[in-house]
């Protein structure tokens, strides 16, 4: 203590006063700074029978550092690792070239020696997801016109169509930047699903032109067509747009996701609507003023299929139980495809990089980390996939300062084009080469935006079960038996159970002892602390820079446990006191980590899911918890992602709900008649058996993304069945008989129905395929309305003729 007070004295600057000469006013000083490190050494602490004691006398002076308890590398070396972030609202594209930029000048600077290496990029993820997007936007739209051309077999007519989609998308951007919408993977997946879409209403009404200048009625039957259209074509875009209006329904994650997702689809269907009646009519007016539909031609020949679909819908409708028949084994085919497909919470993307959290034994000193953790690091390197790593050990991500037993590695693969496995492939061939390059080392592979996403869900892990109890031991015990339950159940990986406390040494402070020496328990404690710990005195001032001046032992007393009985302390009155006679040493394992969830103790036992899905291995984990024989007042839950999951999908059921109730409501507002309106609705969930098949088929999940794409399946299933039921209410209107009315609207409206449908399937045909980063979020919900809408087709055309000729009640 001595030696503290009389460096914090002697290193001082202080304003002593101030004089006026010559006109300036004079600032006075009174200085005791140090100009060198040399001169601390001279400092006097103390003067005894006329002798100055100096610092050189009782100390050592050297330059240090104090106690290293992280450590950071790159690529296996030392290194500093710099994390940046984005402001909220800022592009991250624009700090990214705004980075890139400041590097590049920097390496010119640099000293020589030190290098720059970028270890991990999300911009770089997602500027590639984002073009990955457009590029379907693209690739969806030229296949749709395709599938135009080769039904119209006319270029002006499907030029006249075509036109509405730059249009629409161009218009969409305008919309959103009104909203306040960024150009993000959810606003661009929302125009990627609205490319197949967005025609559909030009696709109707530039057939139905078609159709009618061919019966010779010149300019006049544009306008008709158009005023036959309108009723139907307002009431199909209607039903896609609310049944995204409930999403707002949806909380946390997955609603700020897909809120951006229905906005841009929602926006570009209504403005697709309103090109259609608008600018279509006179595109046509424009384009057939002098042409050859001007003057009557002879109707088409009717092709070879829509002569055995007239065929096939009059042996429909007179057989209307075979319809029934064929809804009935949608639905049990339906039923049993869902009851077998596999579930789980947002679907996995190769986010071109992942993050290893790595948990050492309790108490395992940092050098005793750092060795195990550089094995770890030597297999990583050995890895072709890895472009670079960087480590962190007592500290984490964002560099938040945790325990020296633990610490994480974030790795960048190289980019898809440059490697053979997916990031999920390189995760899972890593994982048992760590595990045995440093065994007893609890790992958890995780990818960084997943990861990102959890935590803002607030469960991190896809898989966590709580065991909540009063006692902490009895939970530890129990924590052990499910980790070992859990460590049976197949696919369960990174199993990682609740931490228990490190290995310490307590000094017991015997209160009479201290008390005859004349010493309170905090000074005990402060003296012990300026000793093993060290206290900062004062600071060197080198420029403008302060070093700090730490007192402390030498670490061959502060380091060597056989040394600390030998400390003396100083009583007030000035003795010295060895601490032995005041303290006594016990060694025991400390406390574990106090966790609370609703001020309930509780452990937690974490693990993630290889090659399985998240439902099922619940469900398993579940029984399992069940087998167990828990004391009185102890009770387990399975959370983390699951809980989330099975939150998300109640939330999803009550959109569902909501959007059938407000297309049943837009139905009736279109018919006038319940029955063709419950016809219609009911066609929607015979279509999911066709969603559930080709998820399976292509190895998806039913997860929220798919969820998304059956509860658009209700809005678009209705579309086509629209324009059919109100063309043969039309024609009954003029007098033919219903049934009649019916199969004539149908084979009618055969065409455009093709059309439409085709165009929707080419158009998420991209997505469906998933290629590139980011294109795996929107994959499920492609294939959820392809699989759909593919089977909706055969159900409007054929069951819904069917059912309403055979429901409707005779006059």
């Amino acid at each position: 203590d001595d030696l503290v007070t009389a460096l914090r004295a002697s290193n001082r600057l202080a304003p002593v006063g101030h004089y006026a000469a010559g006109g300036l006013e004079h600032l006075v000083l009174a200085s005791g700074l140090w100009g060198s490190a040399a001169e601390i050494s001279r400092t006097t602490v103390t003067v005894k029978n006329g002798a100055a004691i100096r610092v050189a006398d009782v100390a050592t002076l050297y330059p240090g550092s104090p106690d290293r308890t992280s450590l950071v590398t790159g690529n296996g070396r030392d290194a500093a690792v710099i994390s940046i972030s984005q402001q909220p609202g800022a592009s991250i594209l624009a700090v990214k070239a705004g980075i890139e930029q400041t590097l590049a000048d920097l390496t010119h600077t640099l000293p020589s020696g030190l290098r720059l290496s970028k270890v991990y990029d999300l911009a770089e993820f997602v500027a590639t997801a984002i073009a990955n997007v457009r590029d379907a936007i693209l690739i969806g739209g030229v296949l749709a016109v395709l599938v135009l051309l080769l039904f119209l077999r006319d270029w002006r007519v499907t030029l006249i169509a075509s036109i509405t989609l730059p249009l629409t998308v161009l218009s969409t951007f305008l919309f959103m930047r009104l909203f306040g919408e960024s150009i993000n993977l959810m606003s661009m997946g929302g125009l990627a699903v609205a490319i197949g879409l967005v025609i559909d209403d030009a696709v109707v009404m530039v057939e139905n032109i078609h159709r009618r200048l061919r019966s010779g009625r010149g300019e006049a039957a544009i306008e008709e067509a158009t005023d036959e259209l309108f009723a139907p074509v307002v009431g199909s875009t209607l039903t896609t747009v609310v049944v995204l209006a409930p999403l707002g329904f949806l909380s946390g994650v997955v609603g700020q996701f897909f809120r951006a997702l229905s906005l841009t689809l929602s926006v570009s269907v209504l403005i697709s609507l309103v090109l259609s009646l608008t600018l279509i009519p006179l595109l046509s007016h424009f384009a057939y003023r002098h042409g050859e539909h001007a003057r009557p031609l002879e109707a088409e020949r009717t092709s070879w299929w829509e002569r055995g679909y007239e065929r096939a819908l009059g042996a429909s409708v007179q057989r209307p139980w075979l319809a029934v028949a064929a809804g009935i084994v949608l639905a049990v085919a339906g039923y049993l495809l869902y009851r077998g497909i596999p579930s789980g919470f947002l679907p996995p993307m190769d986010e071109g990089g992942f993050v290893i959290d790595y948990l050492t034994p309790p108490g395992t000193a940092l050098a005793e980390t750092d060795r195990l953790v550089r094995k770890m690091e030597a297999e990583i390197a050995k890895t072709p996939e890895v472009a670079a790593f960087s480590r962190r050990t007592g500290a984490e991500l964002g560099l938040f300062a945790t325990q020296p037993n633990k610490g994480d590695i974030l790795v960048r693969l190289k980019p898809r084009s440059q490697r053979h496995r997916s990031g999920e492939e390189v995760i899972a061939g890593l994982r048992p080469k760590l595990a045995d390059a440093a065994p007893g080392v609890d790992l958890e592979f995780v990818q960084l935006l997943q990861d990102m996403i959890g935590d803002l869900e607030g469960a991190a892990e896809p898989l966590e079960v709580k065991i909540f109890g009063d006692d902490t031991r009895t939970l530890a015990g129990l924590a052990e038996q499910v980790q070992h339950e859990m460590e049976g159940v197949k696919g369960v990986v990174d199993l990682v159970g609740p931490q228990r406390g490190a290995p310490e040494t307590t000094w017991r402070i015997d209160p009479e002892a201290a008390g005859r020496a004349g010493l309170t328990a905090g000074q005990i404690q402060d003296q012990l602390t300026v000793a093993w710990l060290g206290e900062t005195a004062t600071n060197l001032q080198v420029g403008d820079r302060g070093i700090p001046v730490r007192v402390r032992y030498p670490d061959r007393d502060r380091f060597d446990p056989s040394q600390f009985s030998r400390l003396t302390l100083r009583s007030p009155d000035g003795r010295l006191i060895p601490l032995s006679t005041v303290a006594r040493p016990v060694v025991a394992t400390g406390d574990g980590a106090l966790t609370r969830e609703n001020l309930r103790q509780v452990a937690l036992v974490t693990a993630r899911l290889e090659g399985r899905d998240l439902g099922t291995a619940a469900a398993e984990i579940q029984k399992r918890l069940r087998g167990l024989k828990l004391p009185v007042g102890y009770s387990t839950e399975v959370g983390g992602q699951y809980q989330s999951q099975r939150q998300a999908f109640r939330e999803l059921m009550l959109v569902f709900a909501t959007a059938a109730a407000l297309v049943l409501l837009v139905l009736v507002i279109e018919f006038r008649r319940v029955t063709p309106s419950i016809i219609l609705l009911l066609a929607a969930p015979l279509s999911f058996g066709g969603a559930f098949l080709l998820l399976r088929l292509a190895g998806s999940e039913l997860d929220v993304s798919s969820a998304m794409g059956l509860i658009l399946l209700v809005g678009l299933v209705v579309k086509n069945g629209i324009v059919m039921i109100d063309y043969a209410h039309r024609l009954h209107a003029e007098g033919q008989p219903f049934a009649e009315a019916v199969a004539h609207a149908a084979q009618v409206r055969l065409r455009p129905i093709l059309m439409t449908t085709l165009c929707t399937l080419f158009g998420l045909l991209p997505l469906a395929l998933g290629l590139g980063a980011g294109a795996e979020l929107q994959k499920p919900l492609a294939l959820a309305v392809i699989g759909g809408l593919g089977l909706s087709t055969l159900v409007t055309l054929f069951a819904v003729p069917s059912a309403y000729v055979a429901l409707r009640k005779k006059p």
